[in-house]
């Protein structure tokens, strides 16, 4: 077998190996036919065509022509603890399934992990189809979403004039919608720097697609939330985002939550009876619900992370106080990470690391367990319930590097 990265005229092999992994409808001519795309020359159109860099990673038959199986790893600016780090994206894990189970996908990840770690990423992040399969590349789960249906009957009464609410449509500007998640995702770990909100809300046809964006803006006009909403089921004012259902629901504080429910509440009544919307882990609207009968609420992972460069990781990480940690770490895909870390960090100074010998561990950990503790979804006060990790000085400073973060990708890969 032979690992490499696809040229862009081979792409066509992935796609046809994912139609078949995935079993959707597939045109092999038209696709073998199929030119790049080149974006336009005006904003909206370049805004529109804005492409992510991409790398598509495939096993080959011997004769280096067949496709086997492929991953895809998409480049991204993401934040790690205030700072601005890459971050690899891994998508589209397809194999052909006559051969399944012969370590193809394995060899795609041990060649992409591999160039990660000498351009410079820090990160990695994905959508599991199976928890179990993806640790064994050292990714483990991030932190939670929640997804709240509500009722109308308990949403919140009308706010008065604590703000208005302005309906975006094709053609409007949507920097406010950026402006918002910049702002709500500014010291988020893992999520991603956009310089578009969502390309697609220009690309696509939202009116044909009967999804809806209303912007609310305070007293002073500033914009402070949003919600992209589509009918589902009979009665359902949706505004979850998934693969298959691209909305959105944001809010900077509880005042422009409160006016988005009031708003919704005021103006749909009459054509919906429940409002369903996420929010990442650590933020609570249930405060803001009049009744809590009816309400119904959805807890799930935010996909896997994974640190591809522990020495950069470390470095970077923000730690509270001052002191020292000895951490050894085990990586079956990267030896370079493998080994005892020593990191020394005080207030007001960028952390010192370096690898020791000679020196016993105060944590002995495998490369998912750091990432989960590290970047925030973990915490030290959850060791006892990681059995794959062995506390060896339980009076180490554990809690002043690993402690609980709002770590959450939004976008979709």
């Amino acid at each position: 077998m032979i690992t490499r990265i696809l040229r862009e005229e081979e792409q066509w092999k992935s796609d046809l190996v994912q139609a078949v992994c995935f079993e959707f409808p597939f045109d092999l001519k038209k696709a073998k036919n199929k030119k790049p795309e080149q974006p336009g020359d005006s904003k909206e159109a370049r805004e529109s065509s804005e492409k992510i860099k991409t790398g598509c990673y495939g096993c080959f038959a011997d004769d280096n022509e067949q496709l086997l199986g492929s991953i895809t790893v998409s480049h991204f600016t993401s934040c790690f603890d205030g700072h601005d780090v890459k971050m690899g994206g891994i998508g589209g894990v397809s194999t052909l399934p006559q051969w399944r189970r012969q370590r193809v996908i394995r060899r795609c990840f041990e060649q992409a992990l591999a160039d990660m770690y000498d351009q410079g990423f820090v990160l990695s992040s994905l959508y599991p189809f199976s928890t179990n399969y993806y640790r064994k590349f050292g990714y483990e789960n991030n932190a939670g979403v929640w997804t709240w249906t509500v009722p109308f009957d308990a949403l919140p009464a009308p706010l008065g004039d604590e703000g208005t609410v302005e309906q975006l449509l094709p053609g409007d500007d949507l920097t406010p919608l950026l402006e918002i998640y910049r702002e709500f995702y500014k010291d988020c770990n893992l999520s991603v720097r956009r310089t578009v909100y969502d390309p697609s809300l220009v690309s696509e046809n939202l009116l044909e697609q009967k999804r809806y964006i209303y912007l609310w803006r305070n007293r002073e006009g500033k914009p402070e939330a949003f919600l992209i909403a589509k009918k589902t089921e009979e009665d359902v004012f949706d505004c979850s985002r998934s693969f298959l259902l691209k909305n959105g629901f944001l809010a900077l504080n509880p005042q422009a939550m409160a006016g988005l429910f009031s708003f919704v509440k005021t103006s749909f009544s009459a054509y919906y009876k429940r409002i369903r919307f996420s929010v990442p882990e650590g933020i609570h609207p249930d405060s803001l619900f009049r009744e809590s009968t009816g309400i119904t609420c959805h807890w799930s992972y935010n996909g896997m992370l994974r640190i591809v460069n522990v020495r950069e990781a470390l470095r970077l990480c923000r730690c509270k106080g001052s002191g020292t940690v000895r951490l050894f770490v085990s990586d079956d895909m990267l030896p370079q990470n493998n080994g005892t870390w020593q990191v020394t960090f005080a207030p007001g100074r960028e952390n010192l690391v370096e690898k020791v010998s000679g020196t016993d561990a105060d944590i002995s950990l495998p490369i998912s367990a750091l990432s989960a503790l590290l970047c925030g979804p973990r915490s030290a006060e959850e060791l006892p319930w990681m059995p794959e990790v062995q506390v060896h000085d339980p009076n180490a400073p554990l809690g002043q590097i690993f402690y609980r973060k709002m770590c959450q990708v939004m976008d979709l890969f």
